[in-house]
């Protein structure tokens, strides 16, 4: 049985797999034929790494995952489905570190950058608009047909890689998990705990 970082690893390593596919299909390397049903692709798998960022920060707290999986499954609106996890652990999202930096032997300091990263009001963003392009407009429907992206593909691209790239994630213990979801290979994780 996988422990619960190699599990989050592998929800980690699934969003860097996703945002291959969202890279495939911005260089023009891979397409559908049809542009409607290209952007169709691309947001459904933004819909899906963003569910995955959830799926994964719950797998960093299991035990409050299991009281509220039936409920959580039930959430279609990423503010829902936020305020859940947020519930469960006030520190649930990710935070996005850069590189790390030695600061004496066997110590490293990982700064956290300014900007650049996936914020949670963009996660809301996202999640929102990714879910209103997967259905079929209502031909009655009173409703902007217009859905607002704030940002470029390749800039939501961007942003999700930048939060994961190197990221922790903040467990109910106290303890930390430290992420390093590098452009190849394993995705790699390693336990932390605060020193004074």
């Amino acid at each position: 049985m996988k422990s619960d970082i190699q599990v989050y690893c592998d929800y980690v390593g699934e969003v860097r797999a996703r945002l291959d596919v969202v890279q495939s299909f911005i260089d023009g390397k891979v397409t559908t034929g049809v542009d409607a049903c290209n952007v169709e692709v691309v947001f459904l798998q933004f819909r899906k790494i963003l569910e995955l960022i959830a799926f994964a920060s719950l797998t960093a707290n299991k035990r409050a995952y299991a009281a509220v999986h039936k409920k959580f499954a039930e959430h279609w609106k990423a503010k829902t489905m936020l305020d859940g996890l947020r519930k469960l652990n006030p520190d649930f999202y990710p935070v996005a570190l850069d590189p790390p930096q030695e600061t004496a032997p066997g110590r490293k300091h990982f700064p956290q950058p300014d900007d650049g990263y996936m914020t949670i009001p963009e996660f809301v963003a996202l999640y929102d608009a990714a879910s209103d392009l997967m259905h079929t407009r209502n031909p009655f429907s009173n409703k902007d047909p217009t859905v607002v992206l704030y940002n470029p593909v390749q800039e939501w691209a961007k942003r999700i890689r930048r939060l994961l790239g190197w990221h922790y994630m903040q467990l109910l213990s106290g303890d930390k998990w430290i992420v390093h979801m590098p452009p190849q290979g394993d995705v790699q994780a390693w336990p932390a705990s605060p020193t004074n």
